[in-house]
């Protein structure tokens, strides 16, 4: 195997098993209808479940990203891979202490969420450019990600509603095979280390640009709004399956629903992957989440009929499509924490936090109606959208342009 070759193939099994990892903690959403009626769960309850899982899978992972700073081998990336297959057992929960038993397993889901992450954005760090750029290694990566977590709710949806849920059982299989496949790949990571002050350049000509675009925005900023930005997308994720089947829908076609919004986000982040070596990065984030925020409020409005399923995926793509380019400015932002340490802030830390709006969307959707509490997706983008703006007046985005 040449060179070239082992890098994409070690990059299709570090994007493959983030896919697997992400799919098995977006299955929750998807059958949690299913599960609030055999336990009896109110919505709170069920949301609650949600808000662990994000807050251990996101919270854990700043942990995590401080750990093993001079490995060389992902070995967090297998025990997470191992730990996320607690899902599985999601049916076995005694009817008495149901609550209680679903906790500890959505705990221990989460940890192997976190575990996943820090080190799997190493192994993508690892990757040498020839072979792919880093803006496009890093968004394949988190394409991944968000298509796993996308088809989550669908997956877990159909099976449960096929099979019961013993159905879950089936998603070993890959989770098996990943393992085996992974350990003979023999992954390598990236150093843990600070990345260096940026200096300005004495000539332009003088030293090719590298292919990792420098961020206009320092890491706070960038982690501000990828709050923000996670925050409305985890409460279209995670509640958008109960909210269709409180509008008489099947568990399956909630699914379904969550999916298409999902897949929507991460097929925007993989195109604009490639815009953002060539335009300024803040005001394409400025224009896709203006253009997204009306779209989002129709589909809103109009989710009662099937037919509006098909601005899902449009309103995901233009309001979600900017995480994965923030992950990608995050490794040259300004900021004094090491490589492994950023990755985990700024895709665990902010999902976690973000999590805090799912669990108030949820008490809010007990008091006020959960159609009502769904509106707080769209707010949250536009928050993001003010940010932004008050950025560009500031003058943060002026964007590098790096590489043509």
């Amino acid at each position: 195997m040449t060179r070239h070759t082992l890098a994409l193939w070690r990059l299709s099994l570090l994007t493959a098993i983030h896919f697997t990892v992400d799919m098995l903690s977006g299955t929750l959403p998807g059958f949690l209808p299913a599960l609030r009626q055999k336990y009896a769960l109110s919505l709170v309850a069920g949301t609650v479940l949600l808000t662990l899982c994000s807050f251990s899978s996101n919270g854990i992972q700043l942990w995590a990203g401080t750990l093993r700073k001079a490995a060389k081998r992902p070995k967090l990336v297998q025990l997470g891979l191992l730990l996320s297959c607690a899902i599985c057992f999601a049916g076995l929960a005694p009817q008495t202490g149901a609550f209680a038993f679903l906790v500890v397993l959505v705990l221990v889901l989460g940890t192997g969420v976190a575990f996943a992450h820090p080190e799997g954005l190493r192994g993508i760090c690892a990757i040498p450019e020839g072979s792919v750029t880093p803006a496009v290694a890093t968004s394949l990566f988190m394409l991944a990600g968000f298509t796993g977590y996308a088809t989550g709710p669908l997956i877990g949806g159909v099976l449960v509603e096929k099979f019961g849920f013993a159905g879950l059982y089936f998603l070993l299989i890959p989770v098996g095979l990943l393992l085996w496949l992974f350990h003979r790949a023999r992954v390598r990571l990236a150093l843990d280390n600070a990345p260096e002050p940026h200096a300005a350049p004495a000539h332009r000509a003088s030293k090719p640009v590298s292919a990792v675009p420098v961020s206009p925005l320092t890491f706070r900023e960038l982690f501000l709004l990828a709050v923000l930005i996670n925050a409305g997308c985890g409460i279209m994720q995670g509640l958008l399956p109960s909210y269709m089947e409180e509008l008489g829908f099947t568990l399956s076609f909630g699914g379904f629903s969550g999916t298409l919004f999902g897949l929507g986000a991460g097929l925007g982040a993989f195109g604009t992957s490639f815009l953002i070596k060539r335009y300024r990065v803040l005001s394409c984030l400025k224009l896709e989440i203006a253009a997204g925020i009306p779209l989002l409020v129709l589909y809103l409005a109009l989710a009662g009929s099937r037919w509006a399923a098909c601005l899902a995926p449009l309103a995901g793509m233009l309001v979600g499509a900017g995480f994965p380019q923030l992950v990608v400015l995050a490794r040259t932002a300004q900021g004094s924490l090491a490589l492994g340490a950023r990755m985990g802030m700024i895709v665990g830390g902010s999902w976690g936090i973000a999590g805090i709006m799912l669990l108030l969307a949820g008490v809010a959707g007990k008091y006020f109606m959960l159609k009502t509490a769904m509106y707080l997706a769209p707010a949250c983008f536009a928050a993001a959208l003010a940010m932004l703006f008050i950025l560009g007046k500031r003058g943060g985005s002026r964007a590098v342009p790096v590489q043509r």
